[in-house]
């Protein structure tokens, strides 16, 4: 023991050396549980931001399925509106045309009857003579008037076979294809 210096200065530099050592272990501890902090925040706020996310895109995508839904009703309520214009201009377009088609492949056939709205009688007869000698039917052509067929609307029977034109069923048919696409889609 007499080469221990006892006038303090040895147990300061041992207490100067712990402190070191201490601070140094503190600080490393200190940097540890800050990063752990700092991750742990950041991992919830990554978790909001990927919640905020999901919901602003579940938006956006109600937001789109709302807009095609209002493209498909803007596009049905369109077409409609122009048949209708359309029916109302030409109200016999659609059915002389299938009755062209008719009377060009039933030359041979001895009859062909018309079914259409008792106010269309007249004009039909009218344009079908016209029609007949145009595609060369030779057979007799019966045009018969029913309150219950609408304008524009008609069938017509020959002995093999008929074509009813109907625009109830053709406007379901463009529903049922509509929902088909988009879903129900209002009015």
């Amino acid at each position: 023991m007499f080469a221990t210096d006892f006038s303090g200065n040895g147990r300061k530099a041992v207490d100067e050396a712990a402190i070191e050592s201490a601070r140094a272990e503190g600080y490393q501890t200190g940097l540890d549980q800050a990063r752990r902090e700092a991750d742990h925040q950041l991992g919830a706020l990554l978790s909001q931001l990927v919640r905020q996310s999901e919901r602003l895109l579940a938006q956006q995508d109600e937001r789109l399925a709302q807009i095609e839904a209002q493209a498909a009703q803007l596009a049905v309520t369109t077409a409609r509106s122009l048949a209708g214009a359309a029916l109302a201009d030409k109200p016999l377009a659609q059915l002389l045309a299938a009755a062209r088609e008719c009377l060009a492949h039933a030359r041979q056939a001895p009859h062909l009857a018309i079914r259409v709205h008792e106010s269309l009688v007249e004009t039909v007869e009218g344009k079908l003579s016209g029609l007949a000698r145009e595609t060369g039917f030779a057979g007799r052509i019966v045009v018969l008037g029913e309150p219950d067929i609408a304008l524009g609307d008609g069938r017509l029977e020959w002995a093999d076979g008929g074509i009813a034109i109907e625009s109830a069923v053709l406007d379901e048919a463009v529903d049922r294809a509509v929902r088909g696409v988009f879903g129900p889609v209002a009015g």
